[in-house]
């Protein structure tokens, strides 16, 4: 019976250790690609997000809940990560109902222009790796896999990132237990200013059809919204960028109308908006910095109040609280 106490003791033991190594060898994602800690930062303002934008980077670098909260009172949160693929969406989206159902969710079309075998094993990472173990997180797992990777990596990550120990620093181990915020609930501002070529702005018509693949999960995206209660809002982020088609616009569009839903493709919006390819974006087009996230959320927090019956918590004292913790570590991050 002792021998038994012991075995048992020495199996938790090893458990234990195994389980704290793990979260010791994982990136933190605190100084470089931010856009990592994302999905874990959800779990804390999961009740306070009336309103959930979806999508890729486009999103988490445009859509400033902090500027929608101080124009509109809406309380909302980027469920974004870099070359988030449709399918990771709709399992944040499913994970999100089940949590804290939301008012509405904004799903950003940018990544259905890709191809079913669509995969890149360190983004997927990033928006899977913080993810509470759930059937959802199962499911996306299973969704996202390359042909290369297995189930075991993810539900071990030490498997996967054993060999970081060569570049392991004092943050890996500070930031093992202590989940210091690094995003403003979800958004993460770029103040770098490259312009875009205005003359380079008419889209490639590269992408003509929606694959299978991507089909199916925004048909079942609109299914879960519609069967849950929750208002579903298509759009895609302004962008100066050619990276877009006619086609697709037409297809996302018919879709919707379809289903009886709104999409909104912001590059239309430009001058409504008031955004400026000189000023407003970091990297020649692809993604709005500081001054372009502030005009587009400014619009888009306008846009839902006018359009949508959501919340206004701007006299909730449990949401005032919560939102003057979130600018008062603005000046932090």
């Amino acid at each position: 019976m002792k021998k038994a106490i012991i075995i048992t003791i020495e199996i938790l033991a090893a458990i234990l250790f195994c389980l704290e190594l793990n979260r010791v060898m994982m990136p933190k994602y605190v100084k470089e690609n931010k856009d990592g800690r994302i999905t874990q930062e959800y779990y804390d303002a999961a009740k306070y997000s009336d309103v959930i934008f979806v999508g890729s980077s486009t999103v988490f670098s445009g859509v400033s809940p902090k500027v929608i909260w101080e124009e509109e009172g809406i309380s909302s949160f980027n469920r974004a990560n870099a070359s988030q693929a449709m399918w990771i969406s709709y399992y944040m989206i499913e994970e999100a109902i089940k949590l804290h159902k939301p008012e509405l969710v904004c799903l950003d079309m940018t990544f259905i222009k890709h191809a079913d075998d669509f995969v890149e094993e360190p983004s997927t990472r990033k928006s899977l790796d913080g993810m509470k173990w759930s059937s959802s997180k199962i499911d996306c797992i299973r969704a996202s896999m390359g042909e290369d990777e297995k189930m075991l990596d993810y539900v071990i990550p030490f498997f996967r990132f054993h060999s970081r120990w060569k570049e392991l620093s004092w943050d890996d181990v500070a930031y093992a237990w202590y989940n210091k915020p690094v995003t403003l609930n979800g958004y993460i501002g770029e103040t770098k200013v490259d312009a875009a070529d205005p003359s380079a702005m008419e889209y490639s018509g590269d992408f003509e059809n929606i694959s299978p693949k991507n089909m199916d999960y925004l048909e079942r995206t609109i299914n879960l919204c519609r069967d849950n209660g929750v208002n579903l809002l298509l759009f895609k982020t302004p962008a100066f960028s050619s990276n877009w088609s006619d086609s697709l616009d037409e297809k996302i569009t018919e879709v919707a109308q379809n289903h009886g839903i709104s999409y909104f493709n912001f590059d239309r919006y430009y001058e409504d908006i008031g955004l400026d390819p000189l000023t407003d974006t970091s990297d020649k087009g692809a993604h709005l910095n500081l001054d372009g996230a502030a005009k587009f959320s400014e619009y888009f927090a306008g846009l839902i109040r006018s359009e949508y019956d959501v919340s206004d918590r701007s006299d909730d004292e449990a949401y005032k609280a919560y939102w003057n913790g979130v600018i008062n570590r603005s000046s932090d991050i």
